[in-house]
């Protein structure tokens, strides 16, 4: 392949997005790529930034290709079909509620068919397709190695971006065709590399800073954007060998903070809906969704601009119903209201020791995971605490244009620093600066010299017991160092540590910002309130063979790879003993939307190890074998015999225990055709097993081969083995793939349909499957609410219906995001058709708990209830003898608790690592 010849740099921005080169060949000035969007319906245009916003058509502009269209035209149409324009899909991409490859954009818009809406990765991919398409109109006609892919590709993600934002980004930019080759870099690096371009050779970088005869100065890049705030510090330091250039050390990053000018747009949002509505019915989903992208256009032109307290500025939102132009609602916000809004609520006085606040009433959506407190300065102040004086300041991101506010925050930074103000360091294109640094980040590297250096933003340590008693103490040991190195071996010396062999333990990582002093292998108190926790690795670890001991001593090797993932190689240190267990850890979150239900399991099971392999015979001795003469083969009996040999009842069995019992029933899988019995008893038995499919090491596969048993089919097709199926699939519902449960519900549509009341089992399983696409669950719900009112009127039972409905219109669903969420629209349909109805009545007392999930609120409008529904279904409940207290979530937003899934599960899994203390 031909040598690139350009450095490309993107922005790939939550509200805007910029693309920057610079010729490798060339002296490293960078240039901004004007982009040619739609501005209008008839008119086209180029501009130095794209908005990051999609917008689906009815009808395409003359000479538009069909689909969606990004830019400033789809920009234009949020303000007046926000149900058709996709906004802010960068945030969606840290989002781990979320399944981020779903297709639910534009969030809770209903105005385009669900099979348009688009995942937040391909919303990513348009907008990177759209950039890739500006630069080959400009430069393909030159050559192949003038075209797009042919370029060293660099696109920028927020340095708080954890590895799975990082992954989807990248996976955004290969569904867009982007070279392999593409890189990321930190949005803070490339603003500071913008920076050092402007002092290009590096002889007067050390004059832009106070005292230049200093050997160290420290930099803090703030960047608060669209939808991220940002905090990285720098440190200049004087090369010993005389150079003019300093050696660039980026030695720490912020969090993740989802804080920014969505933030301020919804604030705003909030503060002029009163007004809007003088105290009448609150707005509709839809006209909060104009009123959000109204504040948002208002904003944005207010800050462009300086004015006086007075100035006046008028919003307006259409009234209810159609063509109710003269019905539009209208309000006044002054300058005066915009600036304390913003600089009282988003950038109000702290001291040097405050920290963010954990506000119920924090500016938040439930479909995105907005920061609690939306105080920069709290932010700021936090992750500034117990780090160097800051010498100087760059500011970056379009949320900063006034420059009140940048003055404002270098005071709040001198107060903290005993009055000594930081030098501002100019940056003279807040919304250019990052893609125009990533352009001049590759011509540096390209050139093998200059480059900011990067390592590690966190340290990472691994948790480890302190003495024998698995009730002891955990510490951390440290790892990975922070600034530590990719692609390189770090082996912690001078540990007393054992591995624990032959049962369930637990290899959990914890992650920091703030260790950055501290050594490899050195130990640290766990303290909660300090680290980041990440998902544990459970599993058991086998002694080798001829080794009966429980634990051996080892020694740690760990590295971290280019894609973020943290390989750890234990190693034995018992002589004579050559072995190696490796450990793979992703340092990124759970991609599982419901992380509590990821809660360790007990690490031993509830019952002795002799018993449970008598146990374990019984169940191999019954389902290996035919039936011996005169025997009954039943589920129940089977179960009956084991708590016998068990000595304790099933409620009580944990799952340590039921897992271990699976090995032997999985060995029978081939015996279930010997009888009806047998399969129908195996099939029970499997579903008691492994419920609810999740939460334990290895049930992904135990899921699979479960799977796979199915596609064989049954032995005996007939109602009774079908009924045991349908149980089965209910109970490990939450251990399902999307695709499975589709699979599932598709394979019975036809009973589902044709039943006047189908089994009652059948539509269980059903209302277990929150993963379902939205048509097809929406479908299931109709037909569920019609079937179930058209039962109770006749009394007769419909409980499955409703506990059915239930699970399908849940607000808050276990084992799916937001994503998930039915519109409410369904919700007020199965209230309009079951209120005449006696909840308390026994056969319909499951409509109390569909009401109760399907009511919640969760303070997001397109998700809710109207407040005036939900208090009806309140008071509906409260009639039927449920305590407000319960009801209260339906009243105000109530923090969601899933301790009926926790409960299932126990945090007793103990370290795998046994860490001894030296001598004293």
């Amino acid at each position: 392949m031909a040598q690139p010849r350009f450095s490309i740099g993107i922005d790939l921005g939550t509200s805007n997005s910029a693309l920057a080169f610079s010729a490798l060949d060339g002296d490293g000035t960078t240039e901004i790529l004007p982009v040619p969007q739609w501005d209008g319906e008839t008119t086209r245009t180029e501009a130095a930034t794209l908005p990051s916003a999609l917008y689906w058509p009815e009808t395409p502009p003359d000479g538009a290709a069909p689909g969606w269209i990004v830019g400033r035209l789809a920009r234009r149409k949020a303000g007046e079909v926000p149900g058709r324009v996709v906004l802010s899909a960068k945030s969606w991409l840290c989002h781990h509620a979320a399944d981020r490859s779903a297709r639910f954009l534009p969030w809770g818009g209903d105005e385009i068919a669900i099979a348009d809406k688009i995942s937040p990765v391909e919303a990513s991919a348009l907008i990177l397709r759209h950039l890739w398409s500006a630069w080959d109109a400009r430069f393909a006609a030159q050559g192949p190695d003038y075209c797009f892919e042919a370029q060293d590709i660099t696109i920028t993600v927020p340095a708080s971006f954890d590895a799975v934002a990082q992954r989807l980004t990248l996976d955004a930019a290969r569904d867009a065709r982007f070279p392999e080759r593409t890189r990321l870099l930190e949005e803070p690096q490339a603003a500071f590399a913008w920076w050092l371009e402007q002092r290009h050779g590096g002889g007067d970088i050390w004059a832009a800073l106070p005292d230049p005869d200093n050997a160290r100065h420290h930099v803090l890049v703030v960047d608060v954007g669209g939808g991220t705030t940002d905090f990285s510090l720098f440190e200049l330091r004087r090369d010993e060998d005389g150079s003019a250039a300093p050696r660039i050390v980026r030695v720490a990053v912020s969090d993740h903070i989802l804080l920014g000018g969505d933030n301020i747009d919804l604030a705003l949002a909030h503060l002029m809906e009163p007004r809007l509505t003088r105290g009448l019915a609150p707005l509709s989903a839809g006209q909060w969704d104009h009123l959000v992208s109204s504040c948002r256009a208002l904003k944005e032109r207010a800050l462009s601009e300086d004015g006086g307290p007075d100035e006046v500025f008028t919003l307006s939102v259409p009234g209810r119903g159609s063509g109710l132009i003269g019905g539009a609602l209208t309000a006044d916000l002054t300058r005066a209201d915009l600036d304390t809004l913003l600089f009282d609520g988003f950038f109000p006085a702290c001291g040097p020791d405050d920290g963010p606040q954990r506000a119920a009433t924090a500016i938040k959506e439930w479909g995105l995971p907005y920061a609690f407190d939306g105080a920069v300065t709290r932010h700021l102040a936090d992750f500034l605490r117990d780090r160097p004086r800051i010498d100087a300041v760059l500011f970056n991101g379009g949320s900063l244009t006034p420059r009140r506010l940048r003055a404002l925050l270098c005071e709040r930074i001198a107060d903290w620093q005993d009055g000594q103000a930081p030098q501002v360091l100019e940056n003279g294109q807040l919304d250019l600066a990052v893609a125009r640094g990533a352009a001049y980040s590759g011509w540096l590297r390209h050139r093998q010299s200059g480059a900011i250096e990067a390592g590690a933003a966190r340290a990472v340590f691994i948790e480890a017991h302190r003495g024998e008693d698995s009730d002891g103490e955990r510490s951390l040991v440290c790892l990975l160092p922070h600034g530590a190195a990719v692609e390189r071996d770090f082996e912690p010396s001078g540990l007393d540590l054992s591995l624990r062999l032959d049962r369930m333990v637990s290899f959990r990582v914890h992650t920091s910002t703030r260790h950055d002093r501290v050594r490899l292998g050195e130990i640290v108190a766990l303290d909660p309130d300090r680290f980041r926790a990440l998902p544990p690795l459970e599993t058991v670890l086998q002694a080798p063979e001829g080794s009966n001991a429980e634990t051996i001593p080892v020694g740690l090797v760990a590295r971290v790879n280019e894609l973020g993932l943290l390989q750890v190689s234990i190693r034995s240190r018992a002589p004579g003993l050559d072995q190696v267990w490796p450990l793979d850890f992703n340092l990124r979150q759970q991609d599982r939307p419901d992380a509590s239900a990821d809660a360790p399991v007990q690490a031993e099971a509830n019952a002795p190890s002799d018993k449970i392999e008598a146990a374990a015979a019984r169940i191999r001795a019954v389902l290996g074998r035919p039936a011996a003469k005169g025997d009954k083969l039943t589920a129940p009996r089977l179960l009956q015999s084991l708590e016998q040999i068990l000595g304790i009842p099933r409620g009580t069995w944990n799952a340590v225990l039921l897992r271990s019992l699976w090995p032997s029933l999985d060995a029978c899988g081939d015996q279930i055709g010997l009888s009806v019995e047998h399969e129908e008893a195996w099939l029970t038995l499997a579903g008691f097993l492994l419920r609810p499919g999740f939460g334990v090491a290895q049930d992904e596969s135990r899921i699979d081969a479960l799977w796979r048993l199915r596609e064989v089919g049954a032995r005996f097709p007939g109602k009774r083995i079908r009924v045991q199926e349908q149980i089965l699939w209910r109970r490990l519902a939450g251990g399902l793939s999307r695709e499975r449960q589709e699979a599932l519900a598709r394979s019975e549509m036809e009973r589902i349909v044709q039943a006047k009341s189908a089994a009652p089992e059948l539509i269980r399983m059903v209302g277990a499957f929150e993963r379902l696409g939205p048509d097809l669950k929406a479908d299931l719900v109709r037909r569920f609410i019609d079937s179930a009112a058209a039962l109770a009127a006749e009394r007769k039972h419909c409980a499955p219906y409703l506990a059915a409905l239930g699970s399908l219109l849940n607000r808050t669903p276990f084992h799916s995001g937001p994503e998930a969420v039915m519109p409410a629209a369904l919700v007020e349909r199965a209230f309009e058709a079951l209120r005449g109805f006696d909840w308390a009545d026994p056969e319909l007392v499951e409509a109390q708990t569909l009401f109760l999930r399907a009511g919640r609120a969760v303070a997001d409008r397109t998700i809710d209830l109207g407040e005036s529904l939900r208090f009806k279904i309140a008071n509906r409940l409260e009639k039927c003898g449920i305590a407000p207290s319960r009801t209260a979530r339906l009243k105000s937003v109530v923090p969601v608790e899933r301790a009926d899934l926790i409960g299932y599960f126990s945090d007793d899994v103990p370290p795998g690592l046994i860490l001894t203390p030296p001598a004293r």
